[in-house]
This record gives C-alpha cells, structure tokens and sequence, in this order.
C-alpha cells in the first residue's frame, strides 16, 4: 500500500516537473529573457550654419588728378583805381579804357594811345576841361614827320596841359590791342598810335564825355 503510494506521489512529481518544464516563465522567473529596450534614436545633429564670409571693404576709387588750368595772360576788368566817386584807367598794354563809379565798372571800350616815338604820358592825372565840336591844329611844322592836317573832334577831355586829351578820332580805323604801333588796314593802307592822346571811336567818346565832369580821376598806366 505504501509502496503503491509512493509510486503515485513519484508520478505526480515527475508530472509537475514537466509541466514546469515546458510552462514560460512569468516576468519574476530567473530565465526570463530581459525585454530589450529600444534605444532612443538621438535626433540628427542640425549642419551648422555656415559662417558668412566678410565682403571685402571696397576701395575707393582713385582721385583723378586734375590739369591745371593755366591762368589767363589777361584777366578781365582790373580793380578801380580809387575806391569811391568817378574814375578812368587807360591800359597802354592792352590798349583799353575802364570807367569806374565808386569801385564798381560802369563801361569799357578800346582806345588807341601814343605810338612809341611819342608815348601817351603814364600816372595819375584828372579831367582838366570838357571840349566839343573843336579842331587840333599840329604843334609840329609841315615838314616834321609828326605833322597833321587840322582834324575836326567831336568830343575832347584834357587831362594833361601841353595838349594831351582823350577824344574821339573818326579818323581812325582800328582801336584796341596793336592799334598803338604801325599795323596795317583790310584796305592795304597803314596807320599808327596818336600823338600822344587817348583815341576812341565818336560813340564811346560822346558816351565818356557825356558821364565824366571836371575833376574825374584818370590813372594811365
């Protein structure tokens, strides 16, 4: 009876043990195969941004060197010779008469003065006497190369005892720079400077007389 028992309960214990055997194990049993975790995929690492390059710092172009430019051999209306009231200036150089009031240039006109052999007389000088509708006779003698024959002048301004005037010369042709020294017309004739007198065509001589007084300041020069 005890063995038959014995039997039963070795039965019983071979059977629990293969049914423990082939049973899974639970989430608590020693053999339980670990459940791997996934890992985490890491989000991807962004490209760094790259890094501007600096734009060179322009140059500035170079400066272009400017010519010179060369200073007029002859500037235009020179300075008034006195600072207030009415004033005159004769360049012999450039053969011109300005006429000024109080500093300021009133007109200008060419003029022919004095040929060399018989300069027009430089300085500071001032309006003597007013003159019209008159004759100049010639000083010099029919034989002397400086003779003339009487000339007829509308409108004369002494400025020089001895006969030295500014005043118009219709018989003149040519009045301006070169028209002091022998020079010759589109006609083929010649002429030359005055007598020593300030010449100006009978407009510009009305005009002068006209605007000057006794008194008037005249600076040749």
């Amino acid at each position: 009876m005890k063995l038959r028992h014995l039997a039963v309960v070795a039965v019983l214990a071979i059977c629990l043990l293969a049914l423990a055997a082939c049973a899974p194990l639970g989430p608590l049993g020693a053999s339980a195969r670990p459940v791997p975790t996934p890992t985490a995929t890491s989000a991807p690492t962004a490209p760094p941004t790259p890094t501007a390059t600096p734009s060179p710092t322009p140059q500035p172009a170079p400066t272009a060197t400017a010519t010179p430019t060369p200073a007029p051999s002859q500037p235009g209306i020179p300075p008034a010779p006195v600072a207030s009231g009415k004033a005159i200036l004769v360049s012999l150089e450039r053969q011109w008469l300005y006429a000024y009031e109080n500093g300021q240039i009133a007109f200008d006109h060419a003029v022919e003065t004095g040929r060399p052999e018989l300069p027009t007389p430089t300085g500071t000088f001032s309006i003597l006497s007013k003159t019209t509708d008159t004759w100049f006779i010639s000083p010099w003698p029919k034989d002397s190369p400086y003779y003339y024959e009487p000339s007829h002048v509308n409108y004369a301004l002494l400025f020089k005892s001895g006969g030295f005037y500014l005043h118009d010369a219709p018989w003149h042709v040519w009045f301006g720079p070169g028209s002091n020294v022998p020079h010759q017309l589109d006609d083929g004739t010649w002429e030359t400077g005055s007598h020593g007198c300030v010449g100006m065509p009978t407009a510009d001589g009305k005009r002068l007389f006209e605007w000057s007084r006794i008194g008037t300041a005249v600076v040749i020069r």
